[in-house]
């Protein structure tokens, strides 16, 4: 299963910590690593209509078998450690398991959960040391957390705030509600106010967005709806994000030019928020004046996820001689991305996008297909005699 999911871009089947006796995946989303378990516990029953009390017994114990591998595994080898200067900034060990009633022959999957009551009831899951700590979840539960959530970075912060519940003791009915919890409250939105504030700093921002103080700081009792409604926003804004994605890196390989995995990797990690803000800028195109939709514009935005991403937009205008159109982006991208990391050098990004929005197959009726084009740099830092160069 986890193979259909965007986990599968992440595959490190290199990993030392993978293997007979070990981890079963591993993934490195950016600098953080996931290890994951899985434990198919299959029992033979009599009827596939079982009591819940037995359901609770099947359950405690694909636990107390995945967790015990677990303890088993962390005696045996060194689990690595956190540390930046080898681009590691966290860690997350996942124990998945999927219940199998053997009934007549047949396999009958049971979807269960696990709430804060099991782990304070039974004691599965040994918290002392929350960075080496086994967080459970059905297989079926995360299956449907990766498609609430939809990027990579966002599901890590869920592990993040999921460990915090348990470690806290904090009271939630399961891992799937918990998510819901997660997105519609003001902590998921930490992160994006965190780079926010790191490029007001900088300068390369005036403050942080008024949409994020007025969540944060929010204490109105409309408070709940108006995040509900955000997180319906994020969801749609991320679909239509990675459509067009999927969209550039179908016709890239069509013609013969495979997106680069690393450049991919990247665009699909972004967080929803992120995501949001391009496609908010995308579809500002129906305000603009019709000198901009004939001539073309761009504009930039930051990645909320990363504080080293920087996306620039640049929608094709809809005349011959428009001055942003798709061939002069074709021909003078390399030059454009060279000139964006010069004028940012302080500090200098780490990785630069170009993101082409060609808005002219209109049908005549008012609908647009939208597709989307990719160019990428890394960003580096540049001499004195590269920054005259350049000036010159």
């Amino acid at each position: 299963m986890l193979h259909r999911t965007f986990l599968s871009v992440y595959l490190d089947n290199k990993d030392p910590l993978v293997g007979q006796g070990k981890f079963d995946y591993a993934f490195r989303i950016g600098k953080q690593l996931l290890y994951v378990l899985t434990h198919e516990h299959m029992v033979t029953v009599d009827s596939p209509n079982i009591a819940k009390s037995m359901l609770a017994e099947i359950r405690l114990q694909a636990a107390t078998d995945i967790n015990k591998r677990f303890e088993q595994l962390v005696s045996d080898v060194a689990l690595p450690i956190a540390d930046e200067a080898q681009e590691v900034q966290n860690i997350h060990y996942i124990g998945l398991t999927s219940l199998t009633l053997v009934h007549q022959d047949t396999g009958y999957q049971v979807e269960h959960e696990y709430g804060s009551s099991f782990f304070q009831e039974e004691g599965a899951l040994d918290l002392a040391n929350e960075t080496k700590a086994l967080q459970l979840f059905s297989l079926n539960s995360f299956y449907q957390l990766v498609q609430l959530l939809q990027t990579p970075n966002d599901l890590l912060s869920y592990f993040d705030y999921h460990l915090t519940q348990l470690v806290n003791c904090n009271d939630f009915q399961g891992e799937l509600e918990l998510a819901q919890q997660f997105l519609n409250s003001p902590v998921f939105y930490h992160r994006a106010v965190a780079v926010q504030q790191k490029l007001v700093k900088i300068g390369l921002l005036a403050k942080v967005e008024t949409r994020l103080t007025n969540i944060i700081n929010n204490t109105s009792p409309q408070l709940s709806q108006e995040l509900e409604a955000m997180a319906q926003k994020l969801q749609s804004h991320s679909t239509v994000f990675q459509k067009l994605l999927n969209g550039a890196t179908k016709r890239r390989y069509e013609a013969g030019d495979t997106l680069p995995l690393e450049e991919v990797k990247i665009l699909v990690a972004e967080s929803m928020y992120t995501r949001l803000s391009i496609i908010e800028e995308m579809l500002d195109y129906e305000n603009k004046s019709r000198e901009e939709c004939l001539n073309g514009y761009l504009c930039h935005q930051h990645s909320y996820n990363d504080f080293g991403n920087h996306y620039v937009i640049v929608v094709y205008g809809l005349d011959q001689q428009a001055q942003y159109s798709k061939q002069w982006l074709q021909q003078n991208y390399q030059d454009l991305l060279s000139d964006i990391n010069a004028q940012l050098q302080d500090p200098a990004m780490k990785e630069y996008f170009i993101l082409g929005f060609d808005m002219s197959n209109d049908d005549g009726k008012g609908n647009v297909t939208v597709l989307m084009d990719v160019y990428h740099q890394s960003g580096s830092v540049l001499s004195k005699s590269d920054s005259n160069s350049i000036e010159n």
